[in-house]
């Protein structure tokens, strides 16, 4: 159950795809406590400076799309700002979502920890992956 005295978790959809991101978007937004916005990837620069102003906790990300998913994870290991982030990349073509949390004590180019795969079927695991209840398999 949620936990009303904890912050809204704020949870950034990235892409290109209007459906996707609608889609997502309500699926993460009704009742979940989750502060849930949609931004375009422009460039590497402009999307770097939006991440670090915004500070999100949660990247959602539609690996279908034209943003490599290897370069993102590679930007934000790079940049000190971003730490404790998690990426969720979602793979629609067979339900998987693959989660990668950067290191809460240093970051160094390339090092991603805690790569963690679960495939949603519904819409409560996709909540509990975003709200960070993922140490017990779903």
């Amino acid at each position: 159950m949620l936990n009303p005295n904890l912050p809204a978790r704020r949870v950034f959809i990235v892409g290109n795809n209007l459906l996707f991101e609608e889609g997502m978007a309500h699926l993460l937004t009704l009742g979940t406590g989750l502060d849930v916005s949609n931004i375009k990837y422009i460039n590497d620069l402009a999307f770097l400076d939006m991440i670090g102003q915004s500070q999100p906790d949660v990247i959602v990300l539609n690996e279908s799309t034209f943003i490599d998913s290897v370069h993102i994870l590679e930007l934000f290991s790079s940049i000190q700002l971003l730490l404790s982030l998690c990426i969720i990349i979602v793979r629609l073509g067979n339900n998987m979502v693959d989660v990668y949390k950067l290191p809460k004590n240093q970051i160094s180019k390339g090092n991603i920890h805690e790569r963690r795969q679960f495939t949603v079927t519904k819409r409560d695991d996709l909540i509990a992956i975003v709200h960070g209840e993922f140490t017990k398999d779903l």
